[in-house]
């Protein structure tokens, strides 16, 4: 009998070590399982990429560039040191309407632009942001001018080519 009690001590033993592994390795699997579930490693990165891929805007249209010829010339004011301003301007757009209007309303593009350079002071505009400002509001005069025109298409950027003090 003495012999019978001896292996159940040790299927006692081997149960309780059995049993502390199951334990530790369910604890185990639950950390890593939460670790992964906070760092979101559970969510779905396929799919997003799907949507973020399939609601990427359409690729823009290459851009189309005219020059406003000859280049524009303005006397400034008289109290200014700098007497005269030459400025050569071209304008972006990705359709082709948007040029050829641009084209059919130059006589009235070329006046307001002559009204809104003459108007400007050299010490605006020998700036970089004097520049700058001046580039967006010849943008906003041509446009308004097509708007006027009832054209529905704008002028997307302007450039400075040419830009001379005397």
């Amino acid at each position: 009998m003495a012999e019978e009690a001896q292996p159940a001590k040790g299927g006692s033993k081997t149960k309780l070590i059995v049993i502390i592994s199951v334990i530790v390795l369910l604890v185990l699997g639950l950390g890593i399982g939460a670790t992964l579930f906070l760092t979101g490693a559970f969510s779905h990165k396929a799919d997003k990429a799907d949507k973020a891929h399939t609601e990427a805007p359409a690729p823009k249209k290459p851009a189309i560039y005219m020059s406003i010829e000859p280049a524009l010339v303005v006397n400034l004011g008289p109290d200014q040191p700098v007497r005269f301003l030459q400025i050569g301007i071209d304008v972006m757009a990705r359709e082709q309407k948007v040029i050829d209007a641009v084209k059919e309303n130059m006589p009235a593009i070329r006046n307001r632009l002559i009204s809104l350079l003459s108007g400007q002071k050299y010490a605006v505009v020998s700036t970089p942001d004097g520049k700058e400002t001046l580039r967006k509001q010849v943008l906003a005069s041509i446009n308004e001018v097509l708007k006027a025109a009832g054209d529905q298409h704008l002028v997307e950027q302007v450039y400075f080519t040419n830009f001379v003090m005397q």
